[in-house]
């Protein structure tokens, strides 16, 4: 065995010199450098020859007590071994234990959120119940459960855990879960899962503190949710038993919906008066399924409007979605979420990624948090109306990733958070124009270049905020930005489109994404990729001089190693301006200067750069005129 192992580590090492080879030396982590080897992931960019991943599938019932905040729970989960490996123990995530007392958390919490967890009440491997108290097969840290197995789960084989268990949900601390109001809750990361066993760590152990977010394998979900009469519940996936729970009018207008071509409003104002949402018993069972999915989370309320509308997303096969708003009468800009979110996945279909949304329907519901989830939205409401429609456009798009591709968000967020900004950005222009911008780019700029900002590759479990939110959105987002600049749209869109093609309902890491982009687009982007994604640097453009002989020589300089586009304003003695542009691609052997050009017929009065993102870290030197420097402090 050990020969064997040996061996395989030669292999990889091999192997890596020729991935680095191909990839223009980036630095590729020796777990990935052994996936190559193995052939689960291929130089390409696509899935490699042996590629594999598990699945879990969970078949849930949860109770929900509004007036003491209990949610108790059993659950059957069918996990499938696709790996090579025997397995011979199963890492479970639970989540809920981020408010356990003396667990360590990267936010403040109100003290009155901190409980006991999440308590397991019953445990049974294959029809065989494993006690949970004493037992040397159970082990639990922070937010995670090992559980030892007695008999290891071999290659191709499945095993049934079958879990009861309960917790106190959070009430004053609403961080992504919790109530939002004393009869409004949205309830996400509420029960035991099996973590994610890949080919690049084997099991991810990373401990919930609230920073990073999440990495789930996809699998099916059947849940049904308990709560008390006139409580209307959204969940991920399609409601399977609305005429059972329902009250027939509201019945009938959400059977209506589908036929429609119009925002209907299921649950009107006028409707609140008479709270009498659902059929008249004291409990209701909503029933809940849903297709190869990453997670799975749910809200409830007695007091919330409902809107809905259908979206077409493709017009070749008629394809649709159901997009639907569910809010209080008091949050004003809601009232506009199911219109600014149809202009934005009609978007999302038609322009960018230009491919049809994964999910049958998406809701968005009014909570106290900023959070996406499978077909669910939690967002909270602003009185400013442009921050609604970047939040909610930014909120829908995460349906690609990192959920229809399964991005590990725990060690790369900036993938989808990235890829999701990018987007954003494109989508508020066309939505909102005049107001678009950056995520987070206002808080970023002044700590660019200083030791807060650090590579983009850097392990986002790692990271803690404001570091966390500076490389994952602003600083990611701008690399996308400038590499769909350089390979022009057309082509980054065919990129983007063909590694979804490639990787849904798969597990994506970062090399997937570059090798799909070169292979796709035929022109090697490492040289782009390495100061960007793995080197500490920075913008920084300046005009070095402007040179007239027989014509001008308009010479721009590299001071930072971060390669960005040139924006030129050359304005002429006779007050008009002309704009120029070129792509990073001028820097891409390592150009310290660039030269442009212009005949002397025309008098150039001066030359300034535009700092299109506002990331130039010098802007000194962004302005020139004939007679000699001049400072623009304006960026």
């Amino acid at each position: 065995m050990k020969i064997v192992n040996k061996l395989l580590i030669i292999i990889a090492f091999l192997y890596a010199e020729n991935v680095s080879s191909q990839q223009n030396s980036l630095f590729v982590p020796l777990n990935a450098q052994k996936a190559y080897a193995r052939k689960t992931r291929s130089l390409d960019g696509k899935p490699g020859i042996v590629y594999w991943q598990n699945r879990a599938d969970y078949k849930i019932d949860v109770t929900l007590n509004p007036k003491t905040l209990l949610i108790t729970g059993k659950e059957t989960i069918t996990y499938t071994n696709n790996s090579p490996d025997s397995l011979r123990h199963i890492i479970f995530h639970l989540f809920p234990n981020m408010f356990k007392k003396g667990n360590m958390r990267d936010c403040d919490i109100d003290p009155s959120d901190e409980s006991e967890g999440l308590a397991i009440d019953k445990l049974f491997i294959n029809g065989n119940e494993v006690s949970t108290l004493g037992n040397e097969f159970v082990y639990t840290e922070h937010t995670l459960l090992r559980l030892r197995l007695t008999k290891a789960l071999t290659p191709d084989k499945k095993t049934n855990i079958d879990i009861n268990w309960h917790y106190t949900l959070n009430r004053n601390s609403h961080i992504r879960t919790g109530a939002v109001d004393s009869t409004s809750f949205f309830i996400a990361y509420f029960f035991p899962r099996i973590a994610v066993y890949d080919d690049i760590d084997g099991w991810n152990y990373y401990k919930y503190t609230n920073e990073q977010e999440f990495y789930n394998d996809f699998g099916n979900y059947d849940v049904s949710i308990t709560v008390p009469r006139n409580y209307i519940v959204w969940a991920t996936g399609i409601l399977q038993n609305a005429e059972d729970v329902l009250n027939p009018k509201y019945f009938k207008r959400y059977k209506a919906v589908d036929q429609s071509n119009i925002i209907m409003r299921i649950i009107d104002t006028s409707d609140l008066k008479l709270n009498d949402f659902t059929t008249p018993n004291q409990f209701n069972v909503w029933n809940f399924k849903a297709e190869n999915v990453t997670d799975f989370a749910f809200a409830s309320s007695n007091h919330y409007l409902w809107d809905a509308t259908p979206i077409s997303t493709d017009k070749t096969s008629g394809k649709k979605i159901i997009l639907d708003a569910a809010y209080n009468e008091d949050s004003k800009d809601f009232y506009k979420v199911v219109s600014i979110g149809k202009q934005a996945i009609e978007l999302m279909c038609n322009s960018f990624p230009g491919l049809a949304y994964p999910y049958p329907k998406v809701t968005v519901f009014n909570g106290l948090s900023e959070m996406e989830y499978p077909m669910m939205v939690n967002d909270r409401s602003y009185d400013d109306l442009h921050s609604t429609i970047d939040l909610t456009s930014h909120e829908i798009f995460h349906g690609y990733f990192p959920f229809y591709c399964g991005f590990n968000e725990a060690s790369y967020g900036w993938m989808d958070e990235g890829l999701t900004s990018l987007a954003t950005y494109l989508f508020v222009s066309a939505i909102d124009p005049g107001y678009q911008k950056v995520c987070f780019i206002e808080e970023y700029q002044p700590s660019i270049g200083t030791n807060l900002d650090i590579p983009i590759f850097t392990n986002s479990s790692s990271l803690r905020r404001p570091v966390y939110d500076f490389t994952s959105y602003p600083k990611s987002a701008i690399f996308f930005l400038y590499l769909k600049d350089l390979l022009g749209d057309e082509t980054f869109k065919k990129s983007i489109q063909e590694f979804i093609f490639r990787w849904n309902g798969k597990h994506p890491i970062p090399y997937d994404l570059f090798n799909t982009i070169s292979n796709v687009s035929g022109q090697d982007i490492s040289w782009f990729v390495k100061p960007w994604i793995f080197e500490y640097g920075y913008v920084d453009l300046g005009i070095k001089e402007v040179i007239k002989s027989d014509k001008y020589s308009i010479i721009v300089e590299r001071k930072g190693n971060y390669p960005a586009p040139i924006n030129l304003r050359i304005t002429y003695d006779d007050g008009n301006t002309e704009l120029l542009h070129q792509t990073a691609l001028v820097w891409k052997n390592g150009e310290q200067t660039y030269t442009i050009e212009k005949p002397i017929y025309r008098k150039i009065k001066k030359v300034e750069i535009i700092d299109e993102y506002g990331i130039d870290v010098n802007s000194s030197n962004n302005s020139y005129t004939i007679n000699g420097w001049k400072l623009n402090q304006s960026k």
